[in-house]
Formats: C-alpha cells, sequence, structure tokens
C-alpha cells in the first residue's frame, strides 16, 4: 500500500501519516524545520537529512536552495529509499519547469549516526542537517561533527 492510497480523509489534516516503514511527518513539522534551517533562495547549500524518508523535505528544500546545491539523504530502509526515488521522480516530472536544472538528490541506505566526518562530502561538513529520525541527545554530538562552520542542525525529536 502506498502513502496516497487509503488516507484521503485525513490528507489535509495537520497529522502524521505512516504505512509500513513509510511516514510523513505532519505539516507543521516540515513548516517548522524549513523556518530553523534559515534557508536563502538560490543559495549553493549542503543539506543532509538524516531520516530522510519519502524525500518530501528534499523536495521542498531543493526548490529553495536551487539546483547548484548538494541534496543528501541517508534513509535506513531500503522499500522507503525506493518510494523517495519514486516519489521524486514523479515530482520532477510534474513540475511545470521540469526543462529547468534538475536538483541533485543522492539518497543512500544507512544508519546517519554512522557517517564520518573524515571521508567524502562530510569532510567539508554540511550547511545544512535535518535530523528527522528517532536519535538520542547523545547523538547529536556525532551530527554536529558534519556541520560545516556556521551550519545548522535541526532535529525535532523529544529527547529523555
Amino acid at each position: 500500500m502506498q502513502l496516497n492510497q487509503g488516507n484521503e480523509d485525513v490528507a489535509h489534516s495537520d497529522q502524521p501519516l505512516k504505512v509500513g516503514n513509510i511516514h510523513i511527518s505532519a505539516p507543521h513539522v516540515y513548516g517548522t524545520a524549513l523556518q530553523a534551517l534559515e534557508l536563502q533562495k538560490g543559495s549553493p547549500l549542503s543539506f543532509l537529512n538524516i531520516g530522510s524518508g519519502t524525500g518530501y523535505l528534499m523536495a521542498i528544500v531543493s526548490e529553495i536552495i536551487g539546483p547548484t546545491s548538494l541534496n543528501f539523504g541517508v534513509e535506513i530502509h531500503s522499500d522507503v529509499i525506493d518510494h523517495c526515488h519514486s516519489a521524486l521522480e514523479e515530482w520532477h516530472n510534474a513540475k511545470i519547469n521540469s526543462e529547468l536544472a534538475r536538483p541533485h538528490f543522492e539518497i543512500v541506505l544507512g544508519n546517519g549516526l554512522c557517517i564520518s566526518a573524515n571521508i567524502g562530502e562530510s569532510i567539508a561538513g554540511f550547511d545544512r542537517i535535518y535530523v528527522g529520525a528517532a536519535i538520542e541527545r547523545e547523538d547529536l554530538i556525532k551530527l554536529v561533527q558534519l556541520l560545516s562552520p556556521g551550519g545548522i542542525l535541526v532535529s525535532p525529536g523529544e529527547y529523555g
């Protein structure tokens, strides 16, 4: 079952939706996160989304920061990555101005807490990091190490 099937009665309510591993947060969570990320239109920022889920936030971020930015997602469930790729492809194909430069997305299977700050794109750090996955307060230290100087990390989670 896809997330958009059988949920029509709650499609416009401010609540999260979940079908199996596929989860989309309540709309107010995205609005709050976008505000906290302090994105600037057309800025060549690097964005890391830990627990990237459906890719909805990645699509919104790419619309704001544009095609010259880097947009990475890390997701722990392969079925969610498949859904995300499909949803992002459908979104891009449906865009009126789809002839414009396509935003760079890379979504990888893995645990975002296991990203090394010493290899790949992590060496330079990310300008913005959003954590949509459940993590412990102690784990934030690992993620802060992935920020570039002056970067912003946003996590909506509850910590014990």
